[in-house]
């Protein structure tokens, strides 16, 4: 299972960082004009909330019962805690600005993830 996931996270993190950095100001528009509107404001500052307090859980109670032994466990609570980062923070600086600076900052994040990721389940 956890080969699965660590090649799951590769892709994935790789597909996030590409557009975040390649594209940093068009999606910032994007992401601009979509959290003008207050619903999907709201939502996302919800939904960032709601990630935030399950990873919290989820992360407490790997480390409580199975004692922290499953790396690929550990890449999974780092993917959660980023993409809640970028909900949470896109939510609270919403400036065009803003976002290309975290669009470049979580593509490299994303990245590093992502070449983490590989170079753990070469490990494995």
């Amino acid at each position: 299972m956890g080969r699965v996931y660590l090649w799951f996270v590769i892709v994935t993190a790789a597909l996030a960082a590409l557009p975040r950095l390649l594209l940093a100001n068009r999606l910032a528009e994007l992401q601009q004009g979509k959290l003008m509107k207050k619903v999907s404001f709201i939502r996302s500052k919800k939904m960032s909330l709601f990630f935030l307090a399950s990873t919290v859980l989820f992360g407490l109670g790997y480390f409580l019962f199975w004692r922290g032994h499953e790396p690929w466990m550990q890449v999974a609570i780092i993917f959660s805690v980023l993409s809640t980062a970028e909900l949470f923070f896109q939510a609270q600086f919403h400036s065009r600005e803003a976002l290309t600076f975290q669009n470049r900052l979580l593509g490299i994040l994303y990245l590093g993830l992502s070449l983490g990721a590989f170079v753990l389940l070469r490990r494995l």
